[in-house]
């Protein structure tokens, strides 16, 4: 089989390999399309914390177990601690995850614990499949947060994350507003947040009144203004790991003290939040597909990641 190896920091090599073996409780899915995270460019680029090399990148999968179309939740779990009986298997101390701790979807063949394969609604592209792991951590983040009908929300960032959080928050009722510094990307989704009711800004100056929840789907430390733009009882929840924090900290955080606000984190997403992603995306398979902004072969991977790192666009996905 084809599969792209990260050999070390820069250097992706398209070798010829043979097909995964699955262990026990495993199956060998044929992978359709892999969406391409931004994650996967920075462990590219500089690494990361739970990455092993040389590795096969890519966790946003969606492919074929003989004729089933499925999606693949990408961690693997030990399935008997309290937070995996609890349906929090992503807080599991065993956890493991696919295209980080072992070979991902950047291949032809990858080999998954059965019980991590999600079925695909009949009607759903499978680029867009692809896009369930992305769409069901913006529904755990909300989950999180509890956010609720009525309820204003900031989403600091309108990325392909930003504006999924942004359509998870619309589908309960609230009123997202996205703040994006990036022209383009508010031009590229402007049919997408009509459609759906998102206000957008592209500074926080331009924002006015006060939010219930705000998100950073962002990762740069001034996303952490969103504090101050919280009422009194509001939540704050930190969905995108932060670069670094910012010089004055302390007054944000006094605000936890006076104002009894709530700072929360969302790590990845659970099976659940990725089921209800998948028929999310069938319901509004129209409105998002001009998230897949260009689909790829896998030998032209390589070439994009300096673009994927960049942000500037939505989904490059990979299809075989």
């Amino acid at each position: 089989m084809k599969a792209l190896v990260l050999k070390e920091l820069r250097i992706l090599e398209l070798c010829e390999r043979n097909c995964p073996e699955p262990g026990e409780g495993e199956s060998l899915v044929r992978v359709a399309c892999c969406s391409v995270c931004r994650t996967d460019a920075k462990m590219w680029q500089s690494g990361h914390r739970d990455l092993f090399l040389p590795r096969v990148l890519g966790h946003e999968i969606s492919g074929y177990l003989d004729s089933e179309r499925v999606a693949v939740w990408p961690g693997r779990s030990c399935g008997s601690c309290a937070f995996c009986l609890s349906g929090r298997e992503n807080l599991c101390a065993s956890m493991r995850i696919l295209g980080f701790h072992h070979d991902g979807g950047f291949a032809e063949y990858v080999a998954v614990p059965r019980t991590n394969l999600l079925s695909v609604p009949g009607t759903l592209p499978m680029e867009l499949a692809a896009l369930a792991e992305p769409l069901g951590c913006a529904l755990h983040g909300l989950d999180r947060a509890g956010v609720r009908s009525g309820e204003r929300v900031l989403i600091y960032g309108a990325g392909s994350l930003g504006l999924f959080l942004a359509l998870g928050a619309a589908e309960r009722g609230a009123h997202p507003v996205v703040i994006e510094p990036d022209g383009g990307k508010l031009r590229k989704s402007s049919t997408f947040r009509d459609r759906f009711g998102v206000g957008s800004a592209e500074n926080p100056s331009a924002v006015s009144g006060l939010f219930d929840a705000a998100f950073n789907a962002a990762s740069v430390p001034s996303t952490l203004d969103g504090l101050r733009k919280l009422r009194s009882g509001g939540r704050y929840c930190l969905f995108s790991g932060l670069q670094e924090l910012p010089e004055s900290a302390a007054p944000l955080l006094a605000g936890l003290h006076y104002r009894e606000l709530q700072l929360v984190g969302s790590y990845g997403c659970t099976r659940a939040s990725m089921a209800s992603a998948l028929v999310m995306l069938e319901r509004f398979c129209d409105d998002l597909a001009f998230m897949v902004e260009r689909k790829l072969r896998l030998e032209q991977l390589e070439a994009i990641m300096p673009d994927v790192m960049g942000g500037k666009h939505y989904k490059m996905v990979v299809q075989f």
